[in-house]
């Protein structure tokens, strides 16, 4: 790790770990679950519980109109959050400015997300602390400094309610001064986190897959047919109307938060938390609790020098479109399925990624991307070539959360010229 009062550079993935555990320990933090009523920050008004402040997100209760007996536990955050990424390119090393972020549901507390990762509450200053890093960059006209694309992604239809998130990535001349937390990555030093258990967040992960980076930054010529999504045979989103907590029927407000009443997976509880390093130093809230690990699969094949990828439509409650695409295989707790993993094919990698720690108290998901020939596809998959699946990811709600995350793994296959050995 290269470091000077203004810049601070990682080229490789020790330098990245070791300024984590440096970021971690100046931190000084401090996690505390606490009672509801030991707080004044969070209040149950009007059948939901929310901020004094009216923003950040609220907690609320979701009812199938057509059955009744079918009721959610959801997080509803109306303002798209803002996250992105600032690029440099020196000679040929392309270099990413990180944030090492942390958060109270981490696993592990600290991790690395993107150069900003914020809400309208947060970089509007709703709290009343330090001003977002790097924010004007994202939302005015910053010379030497140029918007490459942007995009506007689903968030996790499980849990969120019609919450989406918008992708930003710039390109600055030159390396910028670092901010507190803040650090230049190489793609080689992220590469190689890549498959590594909860040291890249979530919101990063998405970030890397959606980005084309080797038609950006090689040129490099892709197959492409140009593919959207195929028109649903139903539409479900109008069946489901919020609902106030009080009124689910398996879930009771009790002084620790929200629990479950007859064994369903979802909760919530309240923390107290404490950190030198973020914009204010201590704060209240509720997150959100899962219980049990998620598991999800991307499966690829080869056929010559080509590699496709096993793609499934499907839909969730919180999602705001029709349909979108999903991994191979996907279970979560919240949103059980009745199908199994994949046992056969060649496990290629294997990773723990929590959710994001700002809301979701170490929410767990195993990631598996396995190579499997032999597979058939069932009525609602089908195989994307490489190209296509990165085309994908690079439209606006056209892909699920699972499926950036996911994808992040197979950058080594998905953008070879970029992500190589």
């Amino acid at each position: 790790m290269t470091t000077s009062p203004s810049l601070r550079k990682a080229e490789n993935a020790q330098g990245l770990i070791d300024f984590l555990s440096e970021t971690k320990k100046e931190s000084q933090y401090e996690l505390q679950e606490i009672k509801f009523a030991d707080q004044s920050a969070w209040s149950l008004r009007d059948g939901i519980i929310s901020h004094q402040s009216n923003g950040f997100f609220q907690v609320i209760g979701l009812e199938n109109q057509d059955d009744p007996t079918d009721q959610k536990l959801m997080l509803y955050q109306p303002q798209s959050a803002l996250t992105g990424l600032i690029f440099c390119k020196t000679g040929n090393t392309i270099f990413v400015l990180l944030q090492a972020r942390v958060e109270p549901g981490n696993t592990g507390v600290i991790q690395y997300g993107p150069t900003i990762q914020s809400t309208p509450a947060n970089y509007l200053k709703l709290h009343g602390g330090k001003a977002t890093a790097y924010v004007e960059y994202f939302t005015s006209y910053i010379p030497g400094c140029h918007l490459i694309t942007h995009s506007m992604q689903h968030d996790l239809g499980g849990k969120y309610y019609q919450k989406s998130k918008t992708h930003h990535y710039l390109e600055v001349k030159e390396l910028i001064e670092t901010q507190e937390n803040m650090i230049w990555a190489s793609i080689p030093a992220i590469k190689n986190l890549l498959q590594e258990d909860n040291i890249l967040n979530a919101d990063l992960r998405s970030l890397l897959a959606v980005f084309d980076w080797d038609n950006y930054w090689w040129q490099s010529k892709k197959y492409i047919a140009i593919y959207t999504l195929p028109a649903a045979d139903h539409y479900p989103l109008s069946t489901y109307k919020m609902t106030p907590l009080d009124k689910l029927k398996d879930w009771e407000i009790t002084d620790k938060g929200i629990e479950s009443k007859n064994g369903q997976s979802t909760g919530l509880g309240f923390y107290k938390f404490s950190a030198t390093n973020r914009e204010v130093s201590s704060w209240t809230q509720p997150l959100f609790q899962v219980a049990g690990q998620g598991i999800v699969q991307l499966i690829y094949k080869k056929v010559d020098d080509l590699i496709f990828f096993l793609v499934s439509l499907d839909w969730e409650v919180g999602i705001s479109t029709q349909q979108v695409l999903y991994p191979s295989y996907y279970f979560s707790p919240e949103n059980s399925s009745l199908s199994s993993p994949h046992q056969d094919g060649q496990l290629i990698a294997e990773i723990i990624q929590c959710d994001e720690g700002g809301r979701f108290y170490q929410n767990e998901t195993v990631y598996q991307l396995i190579e499997n020939s032999n597979i058939l596809p069932n009525e609602n998959q089908f195989w994307l070539i490489s190209d296509n699946l990165s085309y994908c990811l690079n439209q606006s709600n056209i892909c699920s959360f699972q499926l950036r995350c996911a994808s992040s793994i197979a950058l080594p296959l998905i953008h070879p010229i970029s992500f190589m050995e």
